[in-house]
């Protein structure tokens, strides 16, 4: 493992440390010290790789807070049907997908959607995987896609009664599996997939709450449109969370995606259990769902439903869709920043922030600040000079994981090349 020195670096975690010519010694996986250029002087740092990063800004690696990795070779894939709700939407599109999904198609997608993560300075996913005809090893397929491009994951299998009630053993036995196998890693984690209230019956959330053990959360998509909430009401619930608390499945950390349909009582629980809400503002708006009442949420990270691994272009789009609802880039900064930071240190402690003795996972933007960059006016920098998160340099675990516009750990054009049959074969299946 090689021992990394990132000079002439603007660095900003937005939780504290803010060095305008700043550098950062690596030693194998961790940030061995950092400070201004001044402190170094006449340090000699033989034996290390020295690169000049031109002032770029400097920052830690970022989380995607909720991502379907499977989606990633249906870009263009026309539905199969009409779309003109959210079920029809599920129905003809990606209900459709993850039944024709099959280990290479994973392995593939997985692969694309990580390349597409370090090119824009994600160390960090939370991902929700579905493929319905491929259950048993799907998650080991994904770990080792993230082992060997030196990502984080927290990875789960989506629990569904949608594909017939006799493979939801396979399923909780997936999740559960995984997440033993992997609950002492410092780089890969279970969780317990849960697809939404509404393709669960009573009985599978009783055997998900039986079976589980006590300290594995849950990940699912709640109250993302209104058919959840009314699901649960037609159910005797008063909505999404309700349902889940009253089998004994959220706890703080829970991972509950998009929160947009709720009753009073979910937003109460909410409040005092206090589980890991993750917003996904563009997914809202391309599906027509609603927005998240972020008030009643309180705090939130950011997450992409699978659109992109693009955090910078995610957090843009999030003040641009709640401006008019009096968004703040205060409240963007704790989301993007503070809140993000406790959230990913749950699973990966020492990650998130910028510190001596931390692991370094690490993104160098591509970009040079024009106008003065403080640590009160970061966010403003990020939504509307870097707009899109290009990185120059993402380092996972101490590791270059992309530099120069290449991808380190694979020969990406040949992963290209193969992804592309592995798409027709998959779009064959999806239309045949």
């Amino acid at each position: 493992m090689a021992n990394i020195v990132l000079k002439n670096a603007l660095l900003a975690d937005g939780l504290g440390t803010f060095i305008p010519d700043g550098i950062v010694v690596i030693s194998g996986e961790r940030i061995e010290a950092l400070g201004s250029a001044e402190q170094f002087a006449g340090r000699d740092f033989a034996g290390y790789e020295v690169i000049d990063v031109g002032g770029r800004l400097t920052m830690p690696g970022f989380l995607v807070g909720h991502h379907h990795l499977y989606s990633a070779l249906a870009t263009g894939l026309a539905p199969a049907g009409p779309t003109e709700n959210f079920v029809q939407i599920l129905e003809n599109l990606w209900w459709r997908l993850d039944r024709v999904l099959d280990e290479e198609s994973v392995y593939y997608s997985a692969l694309v959607g990580v390349i597409d993560a370090v090119r824009h300075g994600a160390t960090a996913i939370f991902d929700h995987h579905a493929s319905m005809n491929f259950v048993r090893g799907s998650l080991d397929v994904i770990a080792g896609v993230f082992s060997l491009a030196g990502v984080r994951g927290l990875l789960c299998f989506e629990t569904s009664d949608r594909s017939g009630t006799d493979k939801i053993e396979q399923h909780i036995r997936e999740n559960i599996d995984f997440y033993e196998r992997h609950k002492d890693s410092p780089n890969i984690r279970g969780a317990f997939g849960l697809h939404a209230n509404f393709t669960l019956s009573d009985d599978t959330l009783r055997a998900v709450a039986e079976s589980k053990p006590a300290q594995m959360p849950i990940h699912i998509h709640c109250g993302e449109d209104a058919h959840d909430l009314n699901f649960c009401r037609q159910l005797g619930y008063s909505g999404p969370v309700e349902r889940l608390a009253r089998f004994g499945l959220l706890d703080g950390n829970s991972i509950l995606a998009h929160c947009i349909h709720l009753d009073g009582a979910d937003y109460d629980i909410i409040r005092q259990v206090k589980p890991i809400v993750a917003a996904n503002f563009e997914s809202n708006a391309n599906n027509r769902v609603g927005r998240m009442n972020r008030r009643k949420i309180g705090r939130y990270i950011l997450g992409t439903d699978g659109i992109t691994a693009d955090m910078i272009l995610t957090l843009r789009s999030a003040y641009f869709l709640n401006a008019a609802d009096g968004i703040t880039f205060e409240e963007l900064a704790d989301s993007f920043f503070a809140y993000r930071r406790e959230v990913q240190e749950r699973f990966f402690p020492d990650t998130a922030s910028l510190d001596v003795g931390k692991y370094a996972d690490i993104v160098v933007l591509d970009y040079v600040p024009a106008t003065q960059l403080t640590p009160e006016n970061l966010v403003g920098h990020l939504i509307f000079g870097v707009k899109s998160a290009r990185a120059f340099i993402t380092i996972g675990n101490g590791e270059i994981l992309f530099q120069d516009g290449e991808v380190k750990f694979c020969d990406e054009e040949e992963v290209r090349q193969k992804a592309k049959d592995v798409g027709r074969k998959l779009w064959e299946r999806f239309y045949g």
